[in-house]
């Protein structure tokens, strides 16, 4: 399994942030769920939003930047049961 480590971002606080992962709808495969760790907590529900075309679609865990700081994600997509690839995002959130 690969690990995909993204660059830096930047937030302001009150901004909504999408962690996007495509999928190809017709393949059968799509994100049912997200394990997602902030700052080495696990996050209990995280909020999923889902996306579509004819090609296929997008799912995303969102994030509300309700304080500043800098946070760093682990994100898992969970598809079908079966973890996908994992994602490393940092963030950094000015008032």
């Amino acid at each position: 399994m690969a690990v995909r480590t993204m660059l830096p971002s930047k937030a302001r606080v009150g901004d909504t942030i999408h962690f996007s992962f495509p999928h190809a709808y017709r393949k059968g495969k799509t994100i049912t769920a997200f394990e997602v760790i902030v700052n080495g907590k696990r996050i209990g529900n995280p909020e999923m939003k889902t996306t579509s075309v004819m090609s296929g679609g997008a799912t995303n865990f969102v994030f509300r930047a309700t304080a500043p700081g800098t946070y760093h994600f682990d994100i898992t997509p969970i598809i079908d049961g079966e973890r996908g690839e994992r994602r490393l995002n940092t963030l950094e959130v000015e008032e």
